[in-house]
């Protein structure tokens, strides 16, 4: 049995229900305790998770899809056979005939009178006179006959929106093109009116009816004989037989019980040594262990191995019926039925409606969310704006929990804070929870007046119910199985700005191009784009607050994610479980989409260059800080001067009529690769002399080239103020197609492709002195270098184009400019790469020389 069947959500429910309390969605009245009730199991908006929607069962019909049969409903085999065998007979019905089932309200129309004679009929394009009855029909209005001659509709009359606010004679009207009188009604509507008693039963082979009779006969027996037991002798029972009583209420415990006794109890897992739980949902035994602390154990069977259910001797003396039970199962084996065995259940489905109602309005929360000592008050809590988190002995007393797993679709949060009163001595217990990067969740806003102590006990319970670890040891926090893992971040106790700089205002005499691109490299806006573009959620990480350490975690999952694939490794299990631990580390904004699996080279090398992108915006962040503490200090020097001090770089506006300019000009329009879709046009040029860079950079390597790195607007604060870095030993080497080192192309737009910009900023590429030395080259990808061969000192991958050697051009101090126009090199066909890319593994062997600010639209614009 296919181990996918352990994640299938049905999309309809049946039970009977456990009190009085529940009541119908359709008629609104009261469902009886003990009455069997069938539900919608929907999208809940409360929680990370379907829901059920409870009906009578009567009322239930009416909202069912054509494809529901016995397979599709959750809790089916645990009925009484009669009630089995009623929902057969309606699920025959609908089968018979599927208009039976609920229309989408998209293919309903709609009927009323016309308010005005202006509107004009979509089909014979006249007006439909005031007072007439008017038809629309998905955002189009009809004449009555215009719209059923169409054939546009053909279910009931009376299903038709507004149709009982028509006279008698109109609905007569209408009932006539729709083929129904008085004399003759459909056959459906007989149907429903005999109900169910003098309907055919559906067809079953005797032998499987027979089976499935006294299966549920037998399991039935048993339950009621449970039921007549403490709860402290079904608790030992199971415990004797290696299970445990669960939080999933009496009736399930029941359940799981009365199944180990019927057929026996099950084996261990072979795969984990887990121990089995019939689920209705997989219509099977899936196991209840776990891989590791992040992922259960996706092992799911028919009929799993069964050994000897055992009874303690003395509930044995105790209860009489329980020794016919003791080492003896009453059926060999579960028994399913063709229709589960036929059926592939298709999971509820959130609409593309539901899903933009779900979508966060990022804006709209960014205007509201109250930043007060360092830490993020939520607009959602009741006092946020006269309330801040509480700080003890500088440390928040504030949690962030996440859980993602990509089998069950799980994408969860939990945030916790202590909030104390701006001005008077009130304390609070914030709680909020949810599916990531939705509007699905809920939160709790708790008042402890003056008493502190109260409010910290409750915060402490919350966070160990929820992680299964103890506040006071959060420091040594570790991932629990069926826990949240806390997702850690740096705490400041001051405010981060966020406000734009403006150029217009600054005192600054910096150039100012030179101030145009401090407010670029510093813009807090875009760097929340950016996290945006890379499906981060933002709410749950603020810009700057994600920690070095935590960062580097991530890359060394995506580093155990690479040797599996190299490893050549098929079992899907192990990619989950690694996966569930990269977007629990990073809560990923993937709205109601499922959460990808990471088992591929182009994936991996996504969420690596996602992270080193996140190093470099961490660099620029402690710059904000820093200029926001020394602002705070009273210290009068223009932020433009305070970030251009920081970027440890002198930085100088060249003319556009330099000669430097010209030949950059030159070089970037030769070598621009017919594959890369997009204009490229040059607006500035800055020369550029990082700080102690000379003094560093290496002088017995000869063949020196200026050549084009790119990246990200968002990482060049930290690109300039600390140069160009080789990626930390945690990520991982398939991130890159020629291992660990700094990159460089002698085509413009190969580089440009990295900027990751579009129409409405403009990005910036390096020209870097590289000292080459000797070159190791390679025909195709090899993500194995660590560095050059011996005698060697930078790895060249042969592009199938490159700038014609001819046009070289070589500068006064020696280093060459590859400007030459671009060519199909003679052997392109032995290469596996398109364009040159040229690596060196020593950050010595770089020397920064200009900057370029360059406008990069799609050619389709």
């Amino acid at each position: 049995m296919d181990d996918e069947a352990a994640n299938q959500k049905l999309p309809y429910g049946a039970e009977y229900a456990k009190s009085n309390r529940s009541s119908c969605k359709s008629c609104k009245d009261s469902i009886s305790k003990g009455d069997l009730r069938m539900s919608l199991r929907l999208q809940s908006r409360h929680f990370d998770g379907l829901q059920d929607n409870w009906f009578h069962f009567d009322c239930f019909w009416g909202r069912t899809k054509s494809d529901i049969n016995e397979a599709t409903i959750r809790g089916f085999s645990w009925l009484k056979w009669e009630d089995q065998e009623k929902i057969r007979v309606r699920c025959k019905m609908i089968a018979d005939d599927p208009s039976l089932a609920a229309t989408p309200k998209s293919a309903v129309p709609k009927v009323e009178h016309a308010k005005s004679g202006a509107g004009r009929c979509f089909d014979c394009k006249e007006k439909v006179p005031k007072g007439d009855p008017r038809v629309s029909f998905r955002a189009s209005n009809y004449h009555v006959p215009c719209f059923f001659n169409k054939k546009l509709y053909t279910g009931d009359a009376d299903k038709i929106n507004g149709f009982e606010s028509l006279t008698e004679e109109e609905q007569k009207t209408i009932k006539g093109y729709l083929g129904e009188d008085e004399e003759k009604k459909p056959e459906k509507r007989k149907a429903d009116e005999a109900g169910s008693s003098g309907l055919k039963k559906p067809k079953l082979d005797s032998s499987e009816r027979e089976k499935l009779k006294t299966q549920s006969k037998v399991l039935w027996d048993v339950l009621d004989q449970l039921r007549t037991l403490p709860k402290k002798d079904v608790v030992a029972l199971l415990e004797k037989n290696g299970s445990m009583w669960t939080k999933h209420g009496v009736e399930a415990n029941l359940e799981q019980l009365a199944d180990k006794m019927v057929f026996g109890n099950t084996a261990p897992c072979r795969t984990c040594g887990g121990q089995f739980r019939y689920s209705e949902s997989a219509h099977g035994y899936t196991c209840t262990g776990s891989l590791s602390e992040y992922t259960r154990c996706r092992h799911c069977c028919r009929n799993p191995d069964r050994i000897s259910f055992k009874v303690p001797r003395e509930l044995r003396e105790e209860h009489e019926f329980l020794k016919e039970y003791h080492k003896k199962p009453k059926l060999e084996s579960r028994y399913y039925g063709s229709v589960v065995e036929k059926t592939k259940i298709q999971t509820p489905t959130t609409s593309n409606a539901d899903k933009k109602r779900y979508e966060r309005k990022l804006a709209e929360e960014e205007l509201r969310r109250q930043v007060k000592n360092g830490c993020v008050v939520d607009p959602e809590c009741e006092v946020s704006e006269s309330v801040h988190v509480y700080v003890e002995k500088k440390k928040p007393w504030q949690a962030l929990l996440s859980t993602a797993d990509a089998a069950t679709g799980k994408n969860s949060f939990y945030k916790l804070q202590i909030l104390q009163h701006d001005r008077l001595p009130e304390y609070y217990v914030f709680r909020s929870w949810g599916r990531v990067g939705t509007t699905i969740g809920g939160n709790k806003t708790e008042s402890f007046g003056d008493d502190l102590e109260a409010a910290k006990k409750v915060f402490e319970d919350v966070f160990l119910e929820k992680s299964k670890n103890e506040w006071a040891d959060r420091h040594n926090f570790k991932k629990r199985l069926s826990g949240m893992d806390m997702v850690e971040v740096d705490f400041d106790d001051r405010d981060a700005p966020t406000a734009t700089l403006d150029v217009q205002k600054s005192k600054s005499k910096l150039p100012v191009p030179v101030k145009e691109i401090i407010s670029l490299f510093f813009d807090m806006k875009l760097m929340d784009s950016a996290l945006q573009d890379f499906e981060l959620d933002v709410e749950k990480m603020p810009l700057g607050k994600l920690s070095y350490k935590h960062l580097l975690n991530a890359h060394s999952v995506l580093s155990s994610i690479e040797k599996l694939i190299l490893s050549g490794c098929t079992e899907k299990v192990q990619f989950l479980d690694l996966s569930n631990r990269f977007f629990t580390l990073m809560p990923h904004d993937f709205g109601m989409r499922n959460i990808p699996i990471i088992d591929s080279m182009d994936l991996l090398k996504q969420k690596t260059e996602m992270l080193d992108s996140l190093l470099e915006m961490e660099a620029a962040y402690r710059m904000v800080k820093q200029e926001h503490k020394d602002e705070e200090k009273g210290d009068k020097i223009d932020p433009f001067d305070n970030y251009y001090s920081q970027l440890n770089c002198d930085i100088t506006v060249l003319k556009s009529d330099d000669k430097e300019v010209e030949l950059i000009k030159k070089y970037a329009k030769n070598t621009h690769g017919k594959t890369h879709d997009f204009k490229l046009d040059i607006k500035e040029v800055f020369k550029i002399n990082r700080h102690d860079e000379n003094e560093h950079f290496t002088t017995d390597i000869s063949n020196h080239q200026l050549l084009w790195h790119g990246s990200r607007v968002t990482n060049f604060a930290g690109i300039l103020s600390q140069g160009l870095r080789i990626a930390p030993p945690e990520a991982p080497v398939n991130g890159y197609m020629f291992g660990k080192g700094i990159y460089f192309a002698d085509m413009i737009s190969k580089s440009a492709q990295y900027c990751g910009t579009n129409q409405k900023v403009d990005g910036f590429l390096l020209l870097c002195e590289v000292a080459l030395g000797k070159i190791q080259e390679e025909k195709e990808a090899n993500t194995e270098i660590k560095k050059p061969k011996s005698g060697y000192h930078s790895v060249k991958g042969l592009g199938g184009t490159a700038p014609n050697p001819e046009g070289m051009v070589t500068l006064p101090d020696g280093v060459k400019v590859p400007c030459g126009k671009a060519k199909t090199m003679s052997k392109s066909q032995d290469y596996h790469l398109l364009y040159n890319e040229y690596i060196v593994y020593n950050v010595n062997q770089v020397r920064m020389k200009y900057l370029v600010r360059a406008t990069m639209t799609p050619s389709y614009v």
